[in-house]
């Protein structure tokens, strides 16, 4: 499969007559964009804002950030399964606005003060160092549900407008020349180890999604994977580039998963096709869920180390996790499997941090996983700064005005602890 992304770089983004991009500056026609998302009647209204780097500005209740994107004409479906027909995701061209963003915002007001599903974008101050998304020109959706509408309806309504939106801006890029093109090519299984005998394969098994907290309609209404749910999803082999090009996208369980954003650009992805051909062979990925009884896991577990051993020929995995403690289970398990079929194993966590009144722990202890990595959670409060803006609510997830100058534990600032390694937070122990 090969993947063409054709990176235009924004280094601005105003609202305009016309949406259209002019030397770098997004324009945008506001009254357009909201006549789009006002079709999806679950909204009461819909309200455009901008957020530009170094304003005054904070964003609160984020919901999900989206990188804008766009198939060139002819090469592809975007978002496949999600905006339009179903189509395999990860072959031909891509409009990338590399430095924009896409922010859809909670307005559910269902999360609890201090919560992860309560995290904040700051554009001024320490929030920007320690996250990412304060350094974008970001495009702020504000979109209420109507009445009447239940949260799982009005999430599924979030997602649509934030991709829709993506698709909007990228299509403006049609016919401007790129500032660069990243070309992602994993050839097939075969033909992947050709002249790379000596190099070790190395395969990535992804832990997409948690199923410990399922219950109600979850699994009718969290479509993220080419438009379905991933409950009961068993290990599968996904190539690398359906994740680049938008066959995955977040879930509503957003306090412990990675933005859409960070899958477009995932990061452990990236890195094993930086490294492709030079130190190692990317064997491939394999897509998982953390399960929620034993039975589940371990045949989930199970399947996955197979994959990885008989069908990747991987000779080590990474993997990550993500949600809450249960899925350590999973990764724990899945690692010592491919431990003792022969696949050495880095495991990636997030260690639970004392902010919660725990002391810092990981609740798995096995000799046999001896390589882990750490994805940057720490309990060391950060203070932020009064704003003179505020994007976003309900506003009383604090004591008081979440304008105001506050502190938080640093999980709820978005981007700065990522359980893909979407984060900027190193330690590093002498």
């Amino acid at each position: 499969m090969n993947l063409e992304l054709e990176i235009i770089n924004i280094k601005d983004v105003q609202f305009a007559e016309k949406t259209a991009i002019s030397d770098g500056v997004l324009l945008i026609n506001r009254r357009e964009l909201q006549e789009l998302l006002q079709q999806d009647k679950r909204f009461s209204s819909v309200d455009i804002e901008l957020a530009h780097p170094g304003e005054s500005c904070r964003i609160v209740r984020v919901f999900d950030v989206v990188e804008p994107r766009a198939k060139v004409t002819g090469t592809g479906q975007n978002f496949p399964g999600v905006l339009s027909r179903m189509a395999i995701a990860g072959e031909g061209r891509t409009k990338v606005l590399r430095g924009a963003s896409v922010i859809t915002i909670d307005h559910t007001g269902t999360a609890p003060p201090n919560s992860a599903q309560a995290r904040i974008i700051d554009m001024v101050g320490p929030g920007v160092s320690l996250g990412f998304y304060g350094q974008l020109q970001n495009i702020v959706l504000l979109c209420p549900p109507a009445s009447g509408i239940i949260p799982s309806d009005y999430w599924h309504a979030l997602r649509l407008a934030g991709l829709k939106t993506a698709v909007y801006l990228a299509e403006a890029a049609q016919g401007i020349q790129a500032d660069s093109v990243e070309a992602y090519n994993l050839e097939s299984l075969a033909a992947n180890s050709k002249d790379m005998e000596q190099l070790p394969r190395i395969a990535y098994i992804y832990q997409c999604y948690g199923l410990q907290h399922l219950s109600g309609d979850k699994p009718l209404h969290e479509p993220i994977f080419y438009g379905d749910n991933t409950y009961k999803l068993m290990p599968t082999i996904v190539h690398p580039n359906e994740l680049l090009d938008g066959a995955l996208v977040r879930g509503y369980a957003y306090g412990g998963s990675a933005e859409t954003y960070d899958i477009q650009n995932h990061p452990i992805v990236l890195e094993l096709y930086n490294r492709h051909g030079k130190d190692v062979c990317f064997a491939g990925v394999v897509l998982t869920v953390g399960q929620s009884t034993e039975p589940e896991r371990e045949r989930s577990v199970a399947i996955a180390a197979k994959l990885v051993k008989h069908v990747l020929a991987a000779d080590g995995v990474i993997i990550t996790r993500l949600g809450g403690g249960a899925t350590y289970v999973d990764l724990a398990q899945t690692a010592e499997l491919c431990e003792k079929i022969g696949v050495k194993t880095v495991a990636c966590i997030s260690i639970m941090a004392n902010d919660r009144g725990t002391k810092n722990s990981l609740i798995f202890n096995s000799q046999s996983i001896n390589a882990i990595v750490s994805m940057a959670d720490f309990p060391v409060p950060v203070t932020l700064p009064h704003v003179d803006r505020l994007l976003g609510g309900p506003l009383n997830i604090f004591e008081k005005s979440a304008g105001d100058e506050i502190t938080v534990p640093p999980r709820m600032i978005e981007g700065a602890s990522n359980v893909i390694g979407a984060s900027k937070i190193r330690v590093r122990e002498f």
